[in-house]
């Protein structure tokens, strides 16, 4: 298959996934099987297909809702200037951050350390010996 091909088989496929979405209201599970089951995709590039669907349907509604977007901004705004209450102006800042696509999951990763994950990491496990003096059932 040549590589201009392969993109526009990517795109319909893309287009599909946003129509079974917004028209057949498929969730995440039924778009992954169609994908893995019908199509025989591997898992990680079925993710990223439905992954480019949702970003696809997020600029159809940015685009169809441009003005009850600019009048939730300007809501918010005026909420943030005038109130007086900082878990309000809070609140308020957080649905802006949502609003405008800035406000995202931060995802650390503390199991690893930094490590690639298909990597063998040897655990090193150290035994504490317990000291006498430790023991506080001892008799005194």
């Amino acid at each position: 298959m040549k590589q201009g091909s392969k993109k526009i088989d990517k795109e319909q496929i893309i287009l599909q996934l946003v129509q079974m979405r917004i028209v057949q209201m498929a969730t995440t599970k039924t778009m992954l099987e169609y994908l893995m089951v019908e199509l025989k995709y591997h898992t990680t590039y079925s993710y990223e297909l439905i992954n480019e669907s949702k970003r696809r349907i997020g600029e159809i509604f940015k685009e169809e809702h441009q003005d009850s977007y600019e009048t939730a901004k300007a809501r918010l705004e005026q909420i943030i200037e005038k109130t007086e209450s900082e878990k309000i102006r809070i609140d308020a800042l957080k649905e802006m951050n949502k609003l405008l696509g800035i406000y995202k999951a931060i995802k650390i990763d503390v199991t690893t350390g930094g490590e690639k994950i298909n990597q063998i990491s040897v655990i090193k496990l150290i035994e504490y010996k317990k000291n006498d003096s430790d023991d506080k059932t001892k008799e005194e």
